[in-house]
């Protein structure tokens, strides 16, 4: 299923609102990063995704569809969840380190995992209102 692309200029101001949203939960992420050290196989993987995170924006800048950007985010936002809560049967992201230094870690990656989720939320209703206005201009036909 092809998502319907960004074109329509009374969207512009939503899907601006959008990157500027993405750069600032990447910029973070980084610093989340640099605060917070991680061990290589993390920083790595928060690296990849932010810069994931940030292609896609770039390409919803350029036109294309947000439905990239909205499966980024929540796939970030429940990756947030799993490290601060940990799965069942292993251990939490920051769980090896004191009680009081896990949840000092743990605020802050709820409250970047909650705001991926709003990020989620926006670009998915921009998804919807992208969709019903090309169902739109396809039964004006």
């Amino acid at each position: 299923m092809d998502a319907a692309p960004l074109r329509d200029k009374s969207q512009s101001f939503s899907t601006k609102v959008l990157i500027i949203a993405t750069c600032l939960l990447a910029a973070a992420h980084l610093g989340l990063l640099v605060m917070a050290p991680h061990g290589l196989g993390w920083s790595l993987l928060i690296l990849v995704m932010t810069f994931w995170c940030l292609k896609c924006a770039r390409g919803v800048l350029q036109g294309e569809s947000v439905q990239a950007l909205m499966l980024m985010s929540a796939l970030m936002a429940l990756m947030h969840i799993i490290m601060v809560l940990g799965l069942p049967g292993a251990v939490a992201h920051h769980s090896t380190s004191s009680a009081s230094h896990h949840s000092a870690q743990a605020i802050p990656m709820l409250a970047v995992g909650v705001s991926e989720l709003v990020l989620t939320f926006f670009a998915a209703t921009i998804l919807n209102r992208s969709r019903i206005r090309s169902s739109d201009l396809l039964d004006a036909r």
